[in-house]
C-alpha cells in the first residue's frame, strides 16, 4: 500500500508540475539545465564507450542470433503487465486487447518465443510516461538521467511509477533475489539493445557535430511519436516538415532504453 501510495503522489505532483512549465517554441525541448545535462551526458557517453558498447560486440558476435532473440522476447513479455496496465489508464481499449493478447499468446513459453507477432500483434511499448501525457501533462524540463540517459521530468517519474506497477516486485518473499533479477534483467536488456544498434549508433556519434544536441531532439521526437501511437503528427498530415532525425535514425525496439542506446529510442 506505501507503494502504491508513493507511485500515485508522484503522478499527481508531476501533473501539477509539467503544467507549469513555461512557454516553449513548438517543437524546441525545453532544456533549462542543460550545463549540468552535458556532463552527465558525456559521462553516460564514456561508460557507453568503454563499457557497453565493447560488452555489446561481444554479445552479438559470440552469442547466435537465434538466442538472442530468445532473450529479446522473454524480456519483452516480463514487461506485458506493465503495457496492458498503462494501456488501460490510458482509456485505449483497442492497445488493451492488443497487449492483453500478445501477453497471453506468447505465455505459453514465458515469452520466449514469439507467436504474437506472426498473429498479427506486434509489440506495442506502453509507459506511464505515455499515460501522463495522454492524460495532458506536458514534457517538463528535459533531463539526463545517469547510465537510463535522456528524459524529462513527466517520463522520469514514469519510470518511477512503471517499477511499482511490474508485478516482479511483488512476486516471493525474497527481496534481495528480486532486487538482482531485476537488475540482471536490466544490464542484459540494455546490452541487447546496443547490440542490436551496434552500427547505428556508432555512426550517430561519428557523424554528430553536436551529439548532445542531435540525441536530444531525436529522443524528444520518438516520445512523441510513442504517445501517437506513432501516428503521424499534425504538421506532417498536413504536409508541414520536422528536423528529419527521427526519420533518419530509428533503432530497433528493445525492452529497455539506456545510456548511449537509449539516446536515440
Amino acid at each position: 500500500m506505501r507503494r502504491v501510495t508513493f507511485g500515485t503522489s508522484l503522478a499527481l505532483f508531476l501533473l501539477a508540475g509539467c503544467a507549469s512549465q513555461g512557454t516553449v517554441e513548438d517543437g524546441a525541448v525545453y532544456d533549462p539545465i542543460e550545463p549540468a545535462n552535458r556532463l552527465v551526458f558525456a559521462v553516460n557517453d564514456a561508460v557507453d564507450t568503454v563499457v557497453l558498447q565493447p560488452t555489446a560486440y561481444v554479445y552479438k558476435e559470440v552469442v547466435p542470433a537465434p538466442i538472442r532473440e530468445v532473450v529479446r522476447n522473454f524480456l519483452d513479455w516480463l514487461s506485458s503487465p506493465v503495457y496492458i496496465a498503462n494501456s488501460a489508464l490510458q482509456g485505449d481499449l483497442d492497445g488493451l486487447k492488443h497487449n492483453a493478447a500478445r501477453f497471453v499468446a506468447n505465455s505459453p513459453m514465458f515469452g520466449m518465443v514469439d507467436s504474437a507477432t506472426g498473429l498479427g500483434l506486434e509489440r506495442r511499448p506502453e509507459d506511464f510516461g505515455q499515460t501522463l501525457a495522454v492524460w495532458g501533462a506536458e514534457d517538463g524540463p528535459y533531463i539526463v538521467l545517469p547510465l537510463f540517459g535522456p528524459s524529462n521530468l513527466r517520463d522520469t517519474g514514469g519510470l518511477v511509477v512503471d517499477h511499482f506497477m511490474d508485478p516482479i516486485n511483488y512476486i516471493g518473499d525474497d527481496e534481495d533475489a528480486r532486487f538482482r533479477f531485476q537488475v540482471a534483467r536490466r544490464v542484459v536488456g540494455a546490452v541487447d539493445f546496443r547490440a542490436q544498434n551496434f552500427q547505428q549508433i556508432n555512426d550517430l556519434k561519428a557523424t554528430s557535430v553536436d551529439y548532445y544536441a542531435r540525441v536530444r531532439t531525436i529522443y524528444k521526437q520518438r516520445r512523441e511519436a510513442l504517445i501517437r501511437n506513432n501516428t503521424p503528427p499534425p504538421m506532417a498530415a498536413a504536409g508541414g516538415s520536422s528536423s528529419g532525425e527521427f526519420e533518419e535514425y530509428q533503432p530497433s525496439n528493445a525492452p529497455i532504453e539506456q545510456s548511449g542506446s537509449r539516446s536515440i529510442d
